[in-house]
């Protein structure tokens, strides 16, 4: 019996201790319905996940989902800011008229600002028609610029601010490294990244002595990742090694299951406004997308000139990358190789940053050239062949996707007459059954040409 009363009362003393703790923690740390308290300026809140598709439009504007408020870096649109205090100036919302694009002289814009140098001017004067894609008026703006196949940027996406918060580099190294999804990292021994393929049998019988110009390195993407923010924290040199990461997603045709979109992969759960259903604002058709091809760029990275067939959308999603583009009438001055043979087919041999040709061939009155920053949460529109020329100012994180040509075929007799017809696809080369091509590990749909 005594015994018994001595458990008890150990008992009782135990459970009275604990309790008295619980007590006391509650006292230290009230618990609350609410989001736990922010350092920094209050942030709007934040969307409710969407699963109607991009043109909701109704649902958008509701929404009036956060754009960052976070201090970050100047490049990053802030909330209701998206000057960033005055750094960047844009002109105002208006219709498309046949006066627009305003173009400069190439030559002037590389002086100007060497491609090298990756100290972005303050302030940043804008000549691109920037516009706010969840304002319903300016997006039916962007729909007419589109539509007249000329170049222009929105911002305030909801699915790309979604992913702007979501691919954290926790979620990324996650992705990537634990659940396997495939990419390829190039690496430079300076910042110049050319395009190049595996030549066919005969563009190696056509160019015996090729080399790559870039080597394939195996790396995770931690590692890779570390590589890249230390090259922010050094402020890494245009001379020094860099390195590329590139992944891609198939093609929407083969994603395709009846009415639905087979979404496996993170990048076509994550934007679904670049892989949707039934053709929106950004894939104009389905049936000839090219799927979505993500670069993971480092401070310096420069991806050379050249040309791509199909309506691009490029949203950027971390960091800032300078793009200078150029119509296609430009194509004489860039020096394009124009082999379909060649490893780098319908790329710039001319070195942009250094190249002292490069004077003589961008000074032509007719070398014209658009100057643009796409900043983190932007997304520029490429029209078809239009050559641009990609320089990433600091780790960055891109997706593009791309559609089809125009129906009027913007663009396509221009570059076929300056790469002497070989240069725009005709119908002989879409119906013929191309080689699946790329480094192992490295996605890469049937009949892909991937870009940078």
């Amino acid at each position: 019996m005594t015994c018994m009363k001595v458990t008890a009362a150990l008992a009782a003393f135990a459970c009275t201790t604990y309790l008295g703790f619980l007590l006391a923690q509650q006292r230290r740390y009230p618990q609350s319905s609410g989001p736990a308290p922010r350092h920094g300026p209050p942030r709007p809140p934040r969307p409710q996940a969407r699963r109607s598709g991009d043109d909701d439009l109704d649902a958008a504007a509701a929404e009036r989902h956060h754009i960052h408020a976070e201090p970050h870096s100047p490049e990053l649109i802030q909330f209701d800011d998206w000057s960033a205090k005055g750094r960047f100036t844009k002109p105002p919302a208006r219709p498309y008229d046949t006066s627009y694009p305003s173009l400069t002289n190439l030559w002037d814009l590389v002086q100007r600002w060497n491609p090298d140098n990756v100290t972005m001017p303050v302030p940043f004067h804008e000549t691109l028609a920037v516009l706010n894609y969840s304002d319903p008026h300016e997006r039916a703006l962007a729909e007419a610029y589109r539509n007249a196949e000329v170049p222009f940027k929105v911002y305030d996406v909801p699915d790309i601010e979604s992913v702007r918060d979501a691919w954290t580099d926790v979620y990324l190294t996650d992705q990537f490294d634990r659940k396997g999804n495939q990419f390829k990292v190039e690496e430079s021994q300076d910042n110049h990244f050319m395009y190049w393929r595996s030549p066919s049998a005969s563009g190696r019988r056509a160019y015996p002595n090729w080399a790559p110009p870039t080597d394939i390195v195996h790396s995770t993407f931690a590692d890779w990742l570390s590589f890249a923010r230390g090259a922010d924290d050094r402020q890494l040199g245009a001379e020094s090694q860099h390195r590329y990461l590139m992944m891609g997603t198939p093609p929407l045709s083969a994603l395709l299951r009846g009415s639905t979109v087979r979404r496996s992969h993170f990048v076509t759960k994550d934007l679904p406004c670049f892989t949707p259903q039934k053709e929106n604002f950004f894939v104009t058709d389905v049936r000839k997308n090219k799927g979505v091809q993500c670069r993971f760029g480092m401070r310096g990275v420069i991806a050379e000139a050249h040309y791509d067939g199909g309506r691009n959308m490029v949203a950027m999603l971390r960091g800032a990358k300078r793009y200078i583009l150029t119509p296609p009438t430009s194509c004489a001055h860039l020096n394009l190789i124009k082999d379909r043979k060649h490893p780098s087919f319908r790329h710039s041999e001319l070195d942009w940053s250094h190249d002292p040709s490069a004077k003589q061939a961008f000074s032509a009155a007719t070398a014209g050239a658009i100057d643009t920053i796409v900043r983190e949460g932007e997304v520029l529109y490429i029209p078809s062949y239009w050559i641009h020329y990609i320089a990433s100012l600091k780790y960055s994180t891109q997706c593009n996707t791309r559609s089809g040509s125009p129906p009027n075929r913007d663009g396509e007799a221009d570059i076929g007459r300056c790469m002497g017809g070989g240069g725009a696809p005709t119908a002989a080369t879409k119906k013929g059954k191309k080689k699946r091509r790329g480094a192992p590990g490295f996605h890469l749909a049937p009949g892909e040409v991937k870009d940078h």
